[in-house]
């Protein structure tokens, strides 16, 4: 871009490391006095059919060749007392994959409070146009911005809007961004380094766009054998691209984008046939944010004419000492973000609620409660602080240390290890907590997320009796969540099964399908 310079600083500074009633009764169902004395006369006169049959079904399937391959750790309770129904190896930490989501949420949901908002700070000091982040996920998330009936550029739209209203058409000075709410260490060390082009392992930062990833549809040419065409979401010069994919007649499309470790050049290679779109993911997302933004206002005629710089600019002294003169607020709330997470197991969703509870937890063990416009000074969000902050909260619902090793917020690191009495222990927190219709509403059920992305309970039978966290990652596949039994009773469960040569998803399903009957 002729008019906008970008040039990064990171300027590091010293100061671093400074329930709904009416849904509680639908769980909490009701027995009549009838009922309550079949139950306890079939215990006793015929305990094969009642508690020892659903054991007994389970261990038969776990003695099934193709579970037999693999560890299983299973345990499902009442959600209201934490009673053990069904346990086996319960207390076995194991590779809880994305189930490792479950309790990075319910660690932001009941440290910082159903009523947290992430928040985007947009501001004028003198002559340079500022943004504070607020480590939200979801600005520009497609999925998020089509449920809210707006396309993925709605923030750029707010900002020019408000530009417009102060009859500005030039930013004479910088366009600085202070992401400094997270550190800078945006590929967690244990992730898989030949995925880091996927976006399921984007870059997580203070500031995030489009799932910090590039979408790229491919269309084949006129002639065999000749690059296809490519377009680019957002349409940025960013990036730079080289294209050497070829056309086919026959086939199947196997285009894909290559980016060397610490770049932003990709290249497209394979054979395209079909059109289609994929994706990878970008380096350094806030400066991402920062070149979109800037492209965005000069294609409606507001120029910046500085360069784009990356320093911290909230600091010990208050905000109002800096002279910002706020001009827009964004704000995403917590369960939007809870339920991106959950119900379709976003990582970008987790590790930035996992870097934020370690930001505003501070060393008591409390955290900031931050009711103003502008975010009070926290600490810098880390692994390493997010790790305390979970740890905490477990500590608090008393899990035993040996129950689990906390690595990443999302389950992606093959070094998280939690037990299913861990997991069970966090829902049924959860499940007693006041607002629990919110987390409720943020995981997967058969007609929405995950599970219904990949059929599972598909049936009608259990349309409104499981709600899970489904988990895959190589070696490891977990479920947990709650479900309801024939009989109206839910439980809070979680099995998880590891090694084995083939998926253990079916049988996990099984397992699970056996306690709700």
């Amino acid at each position: 871009m002729g008019e906008f310079t970008v040039k990064i600083y990171r300027v590091v500074s010293a100061m671093t490391n400074r329930i709904n009633p009416g849904f509680l009764a639908e769980f909490k169902v009701a027995k009549s006095k009838l009922l309550i004395a079949f139950s306890l006369l079939s215990i006793f006169l015929f305990p094969s059919l009642s508690q020892a049959q659903p054991d007994q079904r389970i261990r038969k399937l776990l003695n099934q060749p193709e579970s037999r391959k693999a560890i299983y750790a299973i345990h499902f309770c009442d959600p209201e007392t934490g009673r053990t129904i069904f346990a086996h190896n319960k207390d076995m930490p194991l590779i809880p994959a994305s189930n490792m989501k479950l309790i990075t949420t319910s660690t932001a949901f009941d440290s910082l409070g159903q009523n947290f908002v992430f928040k985007t700070v947009f501001a004028l000091q003198k002559s340079n146009l500022v943004i504070l982040a607020g480590g939200d996920p979801l600005l520009g998330d497609p999925v998020y911005a089509a449920e809210k009936n707006r396309d993925i550029f709605f923030i750029f739209e707010q900002i020019l809007d408000q530009l417009r209203k102060r009859n500005i058409s030039t930013i004479p000075g910088d366009l600085i961004i202070d992401d400094f709410l997270f550190d800078d260490e945006r590929f967690h060390p244990a992730w898989p380094i030949e995925q880091a082009n996927r976006w399921y392992a984007a870059q997580v930062s203070a500031l995030n766009f489009n799932d910090n990833c590039l979408d790229i549809t491919m269309t084949a040419a006129v002639q065999q054998g000749n690059p296809g065409k490519f377009s680019i979401l957002p349409e940025t010069a960013y990036v730079k691209i080289v294209n050497q994919s070829k056309t086919i007649k026959t086939g199947a499309n196997t285009t894909w984008a290559a980016r060397p470790v610490n770049s932003n050049s990709i290249t497209i290679k394979g054979a395209i046939r079909n059109q289609h779109t994929f994706n990878v993911t970008i380096e350094r997302p806030s400066a991402f944010f920062g070149h979109i933004l800037a492209e965005y206002l000069l294609k409606n005629g507001i120029a910046i004419n500085g360069k784009l710089i990356i320093k911290e600019v909230r600091n010990s002294q208050a905000l109002q000492d800096q002279q910002l003169d706020i001009i827009y607020v964004h704000q995403t709330p917590l369960k939007d973000v809870l339920t991106r997470a959950n119900r379709d197991s976003l990582n970008l969703a987790a590790e930035c609620l996992f870097k934020t509870v370690g930001a505003w937890q501070v060393r008591s063990g409390q955290f900031v409660q931050d009711d103003s416009q502008t975010p009070a000074q926290p600490q810098r969000g880390s692994w390493e602080t997010g790790r305390a902050a979970v740890s905490e909260f477990l500590k608090k619902l008393n899990v035993e240390s040996g129950q689990y090793v906390i690595d990443d917020g999302s389950g992606l690191s093959h070094d998280n290890r939690l037990s299913p009495r861990c997991i069970t222990s966090v829902l049924v927190q959860m499940f007693n907590n006041p607002h629990f219709d919110i987390f409720r509403g943020s995981l997967a059920t058969p007609v929405a997320g995950t599970l219904k992305k990949n059929s599972r309970f598909s049936e009608s039978t259990y349309r409104d009796r499981i709600h899970a966290k489904s988990g895959y990652v190589k070696s490891a596949w977990a479920l947990s969540g709650y479900c309801r039994k024939s009989n109206g009773d839910w439980l809070a469960f979680s099995v998880i099964a590891n090694k084995g040569s083939i998926s253990q998803t079916r049988a996990i399903d099984q397992i699970v399908r056996e306690m709700m009957k």
